[in-house]
């Protein structure tokens, strides 16, 4: 099935406009909630169970063709009663980053974004690094409670293994772990393990 791109642009009101070609559109309050109303709008057209909709290949771009990406920043650890930390996150609500939303989570100051990226790390990491260099403030928390439960989609498992990282790197450096130590832990277990087949007993 060809994959399914889904344009999503900020409405004047403060909301989203999702608009999936030769389906249809519809407006929502949460970008988040993009794909899943891009689903819905196909398995109304085509007539699909909702199980075949999950199953459908969707992206999310811009105007342009870009691919997007959707997810909150929060800073849990910030002391917001510090000063220095209150004037930061003060300068961050008057001018975030582009795509960005100030808003308060649960208690937490933090951003909801629509941010370009060659991929959902890129996008996360890009975003996290801008904010620490230009506010000085460090994101530590993408909103995953949670953190056992694996299921959803392919995007959904994307944005928990980014805050599972998010939260690994965070401790790291504050534990003073190497970056290279970091690395090459991730490249070892990331790597594909051989074939059965050709293992050596004695090895």
């Amino acid at each position: 099935m060809q994959p399914i791109r889904v344009v999503l642009t900020a409405s004047a009101d403060g909301g989203w406009t999702v608009s999936v070609p030769n389906t249809g559109q519809a407006t929502i309050d949460d970008p988040s909630a993009a794909e899943f109303e891009a689903r819905q709008l196909v398995a109304r057209q085509r007539d699909l169970t909702w199980s075949d909709a999950e199953d459908l290949d969707v992206t999310v771009v811009d105007e342009r063709g870009n691919d997007l990406y959707v997810f909150d920043l929060l800073f849990t650890a910030a002391p917001v009663e510090e000063p220095g930390t209150a004037a930061s996150l003060a300068a961050l609500a008057t001018a975030p980053p582009t795509g960005c939303r100030f808003m308060d989570f649960d208690g937490h100051p933090g951003l909801r974004c629509v941010r370009p990226g060659t991929s959902r790390f890129e996008a996360i990491s890009t975003l996290i690094t801008h904010v620490r260099d230009r506010y000085g403030l460090d994101g530590n928390d993408l909103g995953f409670e949670k953190l056992w439960e694996w299921a959803g989609n392919r995007d959904w498992q994307e944005r928990m293994v980014a805050h599972l990282l998010l939260m690994a790197t965070d401790r790291a450096r504050q534990a003073g772990v190497p970056v290279d130590d970091v690395l090459t832990f991730v490249r070892t277990l990331m790597t594909t393990p051989p074939e059965t087949s050709n293992l050596n007993p004695s090895q």
